[in-house]
Order: structure tokens, then sequence, then C-alpha cells
């Protein structure tokens, strides 16, 4: 990510599904986040992304999405704009799968001007362009990695970006897998096998004892939840809420402006 295109101060969100129609608290949240920092945020009209289409063998329909998504950003990414996304499936996808599934030079630089939502915002403070006027946030913070964070070589973007907050103490950071494997662990044949991969996880955030756990993947979220009991978080949201946009009129009134 070169100094000139973070400096353009432009951002494309793909907010992906689960942000959509799911956990819309973190699409609103990372615009009123972007906004505080001076982006000029964008939501381009955009579809899934087309992994649980590919995965499930409707390579049809996951072609037509791709070639939606890539016309989309392919213009914003032209004129300058960097693309963000809060899901790491989504953004592994669009990233590493859309040029090996359509080869053309559109499709490329929409891979090549891909980040995480913690990625680009750390790139942003390593420059010293980070607004770090933040409240302190006094919680103790389980992260959970997720795994398609681990395999974008992004295992400690959220941690380092969430110890930039004061008063939040990361207390244990787990890279074991959640076992859902997105519709996998719904499947009535793969259930036992999914909770039997996610016991450790599970043992781990009961054991550590902290306020919460954090974690960036939605179905890693619903996985930890239901069979811990403990409240989990996207870290944009805890970064929105150390800048004090914690009300729901905050995030709304941003991401509409967004959507234009």
């Amino acid at each position: 990510m070169t100094d000139e295109l973070l400096a353009n101060k432009k951002v494309a969100y793909y907010a992906g599904c689960f942000a959509d129609y799911y956990y819309p608290e973190v699409g609103k949240a990372t615009v009123a986040v972007l906004k505080r920092n001076g982006i000029k945020v964008v939501v381009p009209d955009q579809v899934c992304c087309g992994l649980p289409m590919m995965a499930k063998g409707n390579t049809r329909g996951a072609f037509k999405n791709l070639a939606h998504n890539t016309r989309e950003l392919g213009k914003l990414v032209a004129e300058g704009y960097i693309v963000v996304a809060t899901c790491p499936s989504c953004g592994l996808f669009i990233k590493r799968d859309y040029p090996l599934l359509q080869s053309d030079e559109k499709t490329r630089l929409v891979s090549e001007h891909l980040y995480h939502i913690s990625e680009y915002l750390l790139a942003l403070h390593e420059r010293g362009w980070l607004d770090t006027d933040f409240k302190p946030v006094t919680q103790t913070v389980f992260y959970h990695t997720p795994c398609h964070l681990k395999v974008q070589e992004m295992s400690d973007a959220s941690v380092k970006l969430l110890k930039l907050i004061p008063g939040i103490s990361v207390k244990y950071v787990s890279k074991v897998c959640c076992g859902l494997s997105g519709s996998y662990g719904y499947d009535k044949d793969n259930y036992q096998r999914s909770q039997q991969i996610a016991s450790q996880l599970y043992r781990e955030v009961k054991e550590t004892g902290a306020d919460l756990v954090a974690d960036d993947c939605g179905g890693c979220k619903l996985q930890i939840e239901a069979g811990t009991g403990a409240k989990v978080k996207h870290p944009i949201i805890l970064v929105a809420e150390a800048y004090g946009l914690v009300t729901d009129a905050d995030f709304r009134k941003a991401f509409e402006a967004a959507r234009g």
C-alpha cells in the first residue's frame, strides 16, 4: 500500500453479506470510524462475494457475482479508491480467488487494492495519519484469530489495533479454529465434528474469563456465542466505541450517507 494511495483517503467499503444482513453494526461502525479519520467512504452496489456459492457447487452463481463485484469495485479502484473489507472470508475470496477464476486487468487491480479494515487502519497509524484520540475502554479482551485472516498472514493486525486503545487489555489470543467453516458446521452430518473442533476454543474462552471476545469473523462469532455464552464483538466496534461513536444514530447517519 503506497503512501500516495493512502493519502487519497478514499475507501470503497465491501460490507459482505454478514454485515449487510446479520450484523449491520459492523458496517455502520466501519463507515463512522473511517469518516472520523477524514476518509471519503462509499458503499458501492455489491452482491455476495460468491464464496458460499462456490463451496456448494453453484459455480454459475459465483461467477455472476464475481463479475458484478469486479465491475463495480473496479470503477472505484480506477478512481483511486482502496477497497476495504470487514469480513476475512470475503476479503480472502476477492483477493486470492477472484484473479484465479477470472484473469483480467480489472479483477487483478481489485484484488491488489483490497485490504482488511484493521490492516488499513494500521497502515494509516504507521504514517501518523490515524486519529488516536481514543477514550479509555477498561475491558479485558480475548481475541480469536479467524482462519481466513491467518492464511492472509494478518493474524496480529486486529490485536495491534486494539492495543492502541487505552484501557483495553488483550488478555489472550487464540489461533484455534472455531470449527464452523462457513455452513459446514450447520450441516447435520458435520455438527458433532464441528463441536469437537471447537471444544478447545470453548475451553480457552471459559478459562480465560475475559470481559468479552473480539473476533473479525461473523461465523466465528456465532459459533463462539452459541458454544460459550460469551459476548463477541468485531474489533471495529470497539474502535468506534473508543471514539465515542456509540449510538445507532451516529452509525446509521454515516452509513446512509456513504450509500448515497
